[in-house]
């Protein structure tokens, strides 16, 4: 059954005919594409719908009034502005109402505070070029500056430049949200005024009711406008090069540069980290994995599968990368003096510098991002890390032993421990494990490895920053906080009490689990007998699930033929 004609009547009277439809054509435009991020997976195939009506608001009050339709014909909608999250951006139930929230691209900088405004449509490349043109810089994240800056902040939003930035949390400021039921909350100082210069408020602090540490992927209201911190950078221009799509950024050499630093193992790796923070040098401060060197040279896939074929365990085992980003923020001179710094902490060390292109591709203003699915055409980062230092450098192994269980369907990455860096300074480490796949080959070792994550996190009493809709709540719940899917439920059953705002997210997972049959072997903890949910939900998941059982039984049927 499509969206009911009186609430698409009351919704083109919000936004007009022109920003909304119902045309099949637009409404598969919007579903997961072919390849990228977490492409092929059974969650994909399982979980993602294409949308029954997409609509695209411009203001607040327009937002506001979709939602409270939503609410009185109960019309199940998600929050979409850039995609980049795949099956996780997008629709869990059929003729769901998709806000696309790219027209919302309001923006104001307040050059005496330093903070910008910008909604929900604002994407990274355009406000990095304003921070830029001002002498200052945001995070930029791996998945590339196309990203929505909300959408991002709310849902991970760091980046090897975080050494100094700092977590995500800390640079959202004043924040205009429209919760699940239509009622509009403004945090922080906007509670108390018109001034978006501050991320606290009187009361609670209810950016963690945004994102937690990785976002909950909007399944608790819109963020409609944020007042984002821009930090100072440098006043050089970083100069564009390249042709598409092989761009880059040329840097300034006197103001900004990279370094790498071949280091003769990885306690002396992690070791140089803890020194560089201490003090108190570089914007960013990474280790870099194998692979990405060879995705760095090729050109395209069968160069990349030349070059990385010609590793082995051993070169990998025994390639330690300190990659270092050195900003003169105040002049020149300050550029040298850290790194004259860099040099005496690498020296007892016996760190080896290495000539470093003096380019950037990924981290100031992304313009490779499409990088990451060239080996296999299919890329996920199964897990982070943000821990201590200690703690973040030794989850990368386990993962890596755990990996080669599932590999193929898995890339052979030859026992790469995935990519750790240092947070805020030094306080806080960061590890991150990234798998690639085929999306065309048979994916289900890929899903098994997904979970099996979650239980070898608990098992090892690793902090994973993924809990949430990214693993199963009945599963990590009464482990991580504990009972924190308890809470969530609290939360969720306050704000939403239809659940109409991106159902059946933050249970997506045990959904997903509990459809796929080749997921039931992997099922080692007890879950509600019924979901909790309300009636309409219950019974729109059951066709769900009733619809997905007769396609598989179909093509089973079509395979033996």
């Amino acid at each position: 059954m499509a969206i009911v004609r009186e609430a698409y009547k009351a919704l083109e009277a919000v936004v007009g005919a022109r920003y909304l439809s119902d045309d099949p054509v637009i409404c598969e435009g919007y579903r997961s594409g072919p390849a990228g991020y977490e492409a092929g997976t059974g969650y994909e195939r399982v979980m993602t719908k294409i949308p029954g009506a997409v609509i695209m608001p411009k203001t607040t009050e327009e937002v506001q009034k979709i939602v409270k339709i939503c609410n009185r014909y109960t019309v199940p909608y998600v929050p979409y502005s850039t995609g980049f999250y795949g099956p996780r951006s997008h629709p869990h139930i059929e003729n769901a109402l998709l806000v696309d929230l790219k027209r919302m691209n309001d923006f104001e900088f307040d050059e005496k505070h330093w903070y910008a405004v910008v909604g929900s449509g604002v994407i990274y490349s355009q406000f990095q070029e304003e921070c830029l043109k001002r002498g200052g810089y945001v995070v930029i994240g791996g998945g590339g500056a196309q990203a929505s800056v909300i959408a991002n902040l709310i849902g991970d939003g760091w980046s090897p430049l975080s050494h100094r930035i700092g977590l995500p949390h800390r640079r959202i400021l004043g924040t205009e949200m429209v919760l699940p039921d239509g009622e509009i909350v403004k945090m922080g100082s906007l509670a108390v005024g018109d001034d978006w210069f501050w991320g606290d408020g009187i009361g609670p602090d209810l950016r963690g009711l945004l994102r937690g540490y990785t976002g909950l992927r909007g399944c608790l209201g819109i963020v409609t406008r944020m007042a984002v911190k821009v930090l100072p950078f440098q006043p050089e221009r970083l100069q564009p090069t390249g042709i598409a799509p092989n761009t880059t950024l040329a840097l300034p050499e006197k103001r900004v540069k990279w370094i790498n630093y071949i280091m003769p193992s990885k306690e002396t790796q992690v070791k140089a980290m803890y020194e560089i923070a201490k003090a108190e040098i570089g914007g960013a401060v990474t280790k870099v994995p194998l692979f990405w060197r060879a995705i760095a040279k090729a050109e395209c896939k069968e160069e990349f599968w030349d070059l990385w074929l010609k590793e082995t365990r051993e070169t990998v085992a025994n390639f330690h990368i300190v990659r270092v980003l050195l900003i003169g923020f105040t002049n020149e001179e300050q550029l040298t003096y850290d790194e004259n710094i860099l040099n005496d902490i690498m020296m007892e060390l016996d760190g080896q510098p290495r000539r470093t292109k003096p380019s950037d591709e990924s981290w100031i203003k992304n313009a490779d991002s499409a990088g990451m699915w060239l080996m296999c055409g299919s890329y996920v980062s199964v897990d982070y890390v943000i821990e201590t230092m200690k703690q973040a450098t030794e989850h990368g192994p386990v993962y890596a032993k755990l990996k080669e269980k599932y590999t193929p369907p898995l890339m052979p990455d030859h026992g790469d421990p995935g990519w750790f860096q240092s947070f805020e300074l030094g306080y806080q480490g960061y590890s991150e494990f990234l798998i690639y796949w085929d999306q065309d080959e048979d994916t289900t070792g890929v899903d098994h490895f997904y979970l099996e994550t979650s239980k070898m996190n608990i098992n090892h009493r690793f902090y994973t920053a993924l809990i949430g809709p990214h693993q199963p709540m009945y599963l990590t719940g009464p482990k991580y906080g504990p009972n924190y899917h308890e809470w969530m439920l609290k939360i969720k059953n306050e704000l939403d009490p239809l659940w109409v705002c991106h159902p059946p997210v933050p249970f997506a997972h045990d959904e997903f689990v509990d459809r796929a049959p080749w997921m039931h072997e992997l099922k080692t903890w007890e879950s509600p007998k019924e979901m909790p949910y309300p009636p309409w939900l219950k019974q729109a998941m059951a066709a769900e699930t009733k619809a997905f059982r007769a396609s598989m039984k179909k093509a089973n049927a079509k395979a033996k033929k």
